[in-house]
C-alpha cells in the first residue's frame, strides 16, 4: 500500500472519529435538555401537575358547576328577573361546554344527515313541483299574513297590504337596475325573503322572541348607565344648579353619547381578545352558508355587520378582499351599509330611539342585504370561498385583557373624533345649504329647505312601506335627513316628534332609518377598503355608491316586512 493511501485512510478515520464524537455530544446535549425540561416542568407544576395536564377540562367543569349553582336558585326563587332569558343563556353555556368535549361530528353529523337527506328527497321531486312550492310559499305567506289579520293599533289590513305592495315595488326597481338579470339566482332571492319573513315573525310576533330582544334592549339601556359612571368621574355631575335654574350637561351629544361609544369599543376589543366575537360570527356564518348559496366571505361579513359595524366587519374578511369577485365585494359593502354598529346603536338610544326596533331591524336586514345585492350585482364568477366556512381574521393580538381594553378605548376615542368631525361638517353644511336656498327663494316668497325637498322625494317611499297617511310628511323628512346626512342627525330630529306620531309610523320610520346608508358613509368605506386592498381601488370606487343604495333599499324592505307582520 502506498504512502498516499495510508495518509487518506488515516484522514478518513480521523473524520469518522470526529463525527462520532459530535453525535455523542449532541446526544448528551439532547438528554441534558430533556432532563432540564422535565425538571422545569416538575419544578413549575409541582403538586399541581394533574391540574396543568387537565386544566381545560377542569376549568370547563368548574364553569358548569358555577353556572348551575347560580341558575337553580334563580329558577326556584323567580323574583324580578327574566327567567326565560336566563334559561336560554344557561342552555347556551351548557351546550358550548358540551361541544368542547364531545367527539367531532357527534353533534353536527345527525343534523347534516337530516339536512342532506331532506335535500335528496326534494331533488327526487319533479322540478316543476319544487319551483311551485319554493317560489310560491313566500309570497302566499306574506299576503295571507297581511290580509287575514284584523285591524289593531299596529295597523289595518289596507296598510299591511300596502306594505306588501311596497315590497314588490322595491324588488322590481332593484331588478330593473340589475347588472345582469339573466344571472340572478331566484333561489337566493326567495330564500332570503322568506328568511326575513320568518325572522320578523319570530322577533315581532312571537312572544318569546320579542321578550328576548326586549331584554337585550333593556341591558343596552343599563349599559348606558354604566358609561354614565365614568362620564360623571371625568366631567362631574350630570347637572348643576345655578340659582333657581338647573343646567343639564348630560343632555349634550358629546357628554351623553361619546362615553358610551368608548365603553362599547373597549368591551368589544376585550371580546375579540377572548375570541368570543370571532366564534359567534363563525357559528352564524356556518349556519347561513348552508341556507343561502353564497361564499364564506360574504357570510362572515353579513353576520358580523349587525354586531361590530361595517368597518370592523370588513376588517374581519380583510385578507380575502384582494381575491374577491366584484359580486362578493358588492355584497360585503352592502351588508355594511344595511345595518348599524353596536356603538351607533347605543348612541341612537341616547336620543330616545326604540332600542327593540333598532335591534330587530339590524337582524332582519342581514338576509335582505344578501338578496338585494345579489339582484343588483349577481355572481357571474366562481368565488374562492364558495361553499366554505371562513374563519374571521383578527390580526391584532394583545398581550392580555387590560391591553385589549386599552386598545379598545383608544379606538373608541378615534371613533368619537370621526363622529364629531362628520356631524360638525354635515350639520353645518346643511345649515349653509338651507341658508342659501332660503336667500334664493325669498325673492319668490317661498320657504324651502333641504329637509322639505327630501320629504317630497321620499314621500312615495314612506307611503309604500305602509306608514299611515297622517304621518307621511314628518316620516319622509326624517328618512330624507338620514339618507342625505347621517343617522345621528336624523334621529335627533325624529325622536323629538315620535311621540306625536302613530305607533306604526314610529316603528316603520325607525326601521327605515336603521342603517349606515348615507353619503358620508361611502367615503368611510372607500377609505377603509383602499387600506385593505389598494389593488382593488377601481372596483371599490365603482361599487360603493351602488352598495350604499342597496343598503338603503334593504332597510326599506325590512320596514315593509315589519309593516306586514306587526
Amino acid at each position: 500500500m502506498s504512502k498516499m493511501d495510508l495518509s487518506d485512510e488515516k484522514t478518513q478515520h480521523h473524520h469518522e472519529e470526529q463525527h462520532s464524537d459530535m453525535e455523542h455530544q449532541q446526544h448528551l446535549d439532547d438528554v441534558h435538555d430533556t432532563q432540564d425540561d422535565t425538571f422545569s416542568q416538575r419544578s413549575y407544576h409541582g403538586r399541581f401537575g394533574f391540574y396543568h395536564r387537565h386544566s381545560s377540562a377542569l376549568n370547563h367543569l368548574l364553569t358548569f358547576v358555577i353556572c348551575t349553582g347560580l341558575f337553580i336558585p334563580a329558577a326556584i326563587m323567580r323574583k324580578d328577573g327574566n327567567i326565560l332569558v336566563l334559561s336560554l343563556l344557561y342552555a347556551v353555556v351548557v351546550w358550548w361546554l358540551a361541544l368542547q368535549h364531545i367527539p367531532d361530528g357527534m353533534a353536527s353529523k345527525p343534523i347534516s344527515v337530516l339536512w342532506y337527506g331532506g335535500a335528496k328527497l326534494v331533488n327526487k321531486m319533479p322540478k316543476l313541483a319544487v319551483r311551485l312550492i319554493g317560489y310560491g310559499i313566500p309570497p302566499i305567506a306574506l299576503i295571507l299574513t297581511a290580509a287575514l289579520r284584523s285591524d289593531d293599533v299596529h295597523g289595518t289590513r289596507v296598510q299591511r297590504l300596502i306594505s306588501c305592495l311596497g315590497l314588490v315595488v322595491l324588488l322590481l326597481i332593484t331588478i330593473g337596475f340589475s347588472k345582469n338579470r339573466k344571472a340572478i339566482s331566484w333561489q337566493i332571492v326567495w330564500t332570503g325573503i322568506f328568511m326575513q319573513y320568518l325572522l320578523g315573525l319570530l322577533i315581532i310576533r312571537w312572544t318569546v322572541g320579542y321578550d328576548i330582544f326586549q331584554f337585550i334592549a333593556q341591558q343596552a339601556e343599563n349599559f348606558l348607565s354604566y358609561a354614565a359612571e365614568g362620564r360623571e368621574f371625568i366631567f362631574g355631575p350630570n347637572s348643576v344648579d345655578v340659582g333657581t335654574e338647573t343646567y343639564g350637561f348630560a343632555q349634550s351629544f358629546a357628554i351623553s353619547v361619546l362615553p358610551a361609544i368608548i365603553l362599547f369599543a373597549a368591551v368589544i376589543q376585550c371580546l375579540y381578545y377572548y375570541n368570543i366575537v370571532q366564534s359567534v360570527v363563525a357559528s352564524m356564518a356556518s349556519l347561513v352558508i348552508h341556507i343561502i348559496d353564497i361564499s364564506g366571505v360574504e357570510c362572515v361579513a353579513a353576520c358580523a355587520a349587525p354586531f361590530v359595524g361595517m368597518s370592523e366587519a370588513s376588517m374581519l374578511v380583510g385578507p380575502f378582499v384582494s381575491e374577491m369577485t366584484d359580486a362578493e365585494l358588492h355584497q360585503v359593502l352592502t351588508s355594511g351599509f344595511a345595518t348599524i354598529s353596536g356603538s351607533v346603536f347605543l348612541g341612537l338610544m341616547t336620543f330616545g330611539a326604540d332600542a327593540t326596533a333598532l335591534l330587530t331591524c339590524c337582524m332582519m336586514s342581514v338576509p335582505c342585504a344578501i338578496v338585494i345585492s345579489k339582484i343588483r350585482y349577481p355572481e357571474e364568477e366562481v368565488p374562492l370561498t364558495k361553499g366554505t366556512a371562513v374563519a374571521p381574521a383578527y390580526k391584532d393580538r394583545e398581550s392580555n385583557a387590560i391591553h385589549a381594553v386599552s386598545n379598545g378605548a383608544i379606538f373608541g376615542i378615534k371613533l368619537c373624533i370621526v363622529i364629531i368631525a362628520v356631524l360638525l361638517a354635515v350639520i353645518s353644511l346643511l345649515g349653509l345649504a338651507n341658508g342659501f336656498l332660503g336667500w334664493i327663494f325669498q325673492f319668490y316668497g317661498v320657504e324651502i329647505s333641504i329637509e322639505k325637498i327630501a320629504s317630497w322625494v321620499l314621500y312615495p317611499l314612506a307611503w309604500l312601506i305602509g306608514i299611515p297617511n297622517t304621518d307621511l310628511m314628518p316620516a319622509a323628512e326624517a328618512m330624507g335627513i338620514k339618507f342625505i346626512l347621517n343617522e345621528f342627525a336624523a334621529f335627533d330630529r325624529f325622536t323629538k316628534i315620535q311621540d306625536t306620531l302613530n305607533p306604526r309610523s314610529a316603528l316603520l320610520t325607525t326601521y327605515a332609518m336603521a342603517s349606515f346608508a348615507n353619503i358620508g358613509s361611502i367615503g368611510t368605506q372607500i377609505s377603509l377598503f383602499l387600506t385593505l386592498a389598494p389593488d382593488r381601488a377601481d372596483a371599490i370606487a365603482r361599487l360603493s355608491f351602488s352598495a350604499c343604495m342597496c343598503g338603503a333599499v334593504s332597510t326599506l324592505i325590512s320596514a315593509c316586512i315589519a309593516g306586514i307582520v306587526s
